[in-house]
This record gives structure tokens, sequence and C-alpha cells, in this order.
């Protein structure tokens, strides 16, 4: 039984940066992407991560060639030097925290901070933007430390724990091992897993934690995926199809 707080969580599907479509030159991570989802109700998942300066943007990558073209760290340009840049070949720009949240337009908020360095100020400054946000929202990571964060100074916010099996990861397998199979999970307060696809099934760690809280799995990228996946989550983020409606934001 999913406690009542985090029942919102699983009631609506959560589109992977944004409703995207690159055949119709709408980027992830842009405010075109942002809007369509929300037009259409889906929830949004999303990425926050801070420019040299301090201001809080939303886009994916560490580093920008991917998406702009530009070579570097994203960390190391001021706000002022990123907005110059495009989003893959289109007229958007990579957006702030705040116009994302302005897109999002009150629909659920899967928000994920980038792991980096000096935890405390990315952290703080996204907490008090999601305060004035008028729906739903959570924040979740791959950095157990950074959700601690949130347990220890937002306590009110739902946060949880982003994994994988982390195959080939560059760690030890004393690491690999404490966070695949979620060991850290209890001890930052997590409320709900986010765990990949690729093997959201197989875990046993998954199986045991979603007894007491929610799963939601990341990126189903297909129905056909959906279909054969659906009895390991309770809820799934998704790109690279929209998928049949069967959500209970059609049942309310």
């Amino acid at each position: 039984m999913i406690r009542q707080e985090y029942k919102w969580l699983t009631d609506t599907y959560v589109a992977h940066r944004g409703l995207f479509d690159k055949d119709n030159k709408i980027p992830e991570n842009s405010i075109p992407a942002f809007a369509r989802a929300a037009e259409q109700g889906f929830g949004i998942e999303t990425d926050v991560q801070m420019s040299k300066d301090g201001v809080l943007v939303v886009f994916h990558d560490d580093t920008l060639k991917r998406m702009t073209g530009a070579d570097g760290k994203l960390a190391d340009y001021t706000f002022e030097e990123l907005r110059k840049l495009r989003l893959d070949n289109t007229d958007c720009v990579i957006p702030t925290f705040e116009e994302f949240l302005s897109a999002a337009n009150g629909v659920n908020l899967v928000v994920e901070i980038k792991t980096h360095e000096h935890i405390g100020e990315v952290e703080q400054k996204t907490y008090d933007a999601l305060k004035n946000y008028k729906g739903h929202y959570c924040v979740e990571s791959f950095n157990p430390f950074i959700i601690r964060w949130f347990k220890k100074h937002a306590k009110e916010v739902i946060r949880g724990t982003l994994s994988c099996a982390y195959d080939g990861a560059p760690w030890s397998k004393f690491k690999r091992n404490m966070l695949a199979n979620l060991k850290l999970c209890k001890w930052n307060g997590s409320q709900f897993i986010a765990y990949d696809a690729a093997t959201v099934a197989t875990n046993k760690a998954v199986k045991k934690f979603r007894k007491k809280i929610p799963i939601i799995c990341w990126t189903v990228r297909s129905q056909q995926q959906y279909d054969e996946l659906h009895d390991h989550f309770d809820n799934m983020i998704f790109d690279s199809f929209v998928p049949e409606r069967r959500d209970t934001i059609l049942t309310k």
C-alpha cells in the first residue's frame, strides 16, 4: 500500500526531460518540451545544475558538446555564456530552473539534482525555488549525499534515490554493490526509488523496497517495454514514444 502523501507519484506518467521530439525540433529539457508535456497532462522529469556564476539551469549532461556543440563543462560557463548557446540546432536556449517551473504549469515534477561537489548551495537554491511551485514535486539524485541533504534540511520535500546496476562503472565492487543494491536508501531517507528499466525486474533490493515505497522505472522507451515491465514498478519515466493513457489521470 502506497502512503497517501506519495500517491501522486504514481498517478501520472512522467515525461523524461519533457515531452521532447527531435523529429519536430523540440529538444530535450527545452521550454517547448516542458509546455508540450504539461499540455498533455504528463508529469515532467528534468535535470538541475548550476552555472559558474550561481544560476540554476536545466540541462542533463555535465558537458555541453552533445546538446549545444560547445566544448567543456556546463559548470565552467557563466549564465550569460550559456544563454548564447542553442539546443540541438534549434532556436531553443538552455532554460533557467525558474523558467522551467513556469512552463511546467503545475503538473507533477520529478527534479533530478545532478551530482556535484560542495553539496549545499545547489540544493538550497533548488529548494527555495520549489517552495513557490503550485503543483506536486519531488527531488531525486544518483548521489546519496544530495538526498541526505534534503532529509536533514528540507524534510517536507519528498526525496528519492536514482539507481541502476552500475555495470562497468569505474569504481570498486563494494561501491557498485552499495549503490546498485540501494544500501544507503534508509540512511538518506529515500521515500521512493527510481530504478533503471534494464534491471528493475530482477533487482532483489527493488522488490524489497517496493513493499514500502513507490518504485519509478526509468527510462521506458516503447509501449512494448512498458507492457513487459509494468508489473515491476508503480510508475514510469518515459521518452521516445507517447504512451497509451493508462495512468489514473484519466479516471479521476
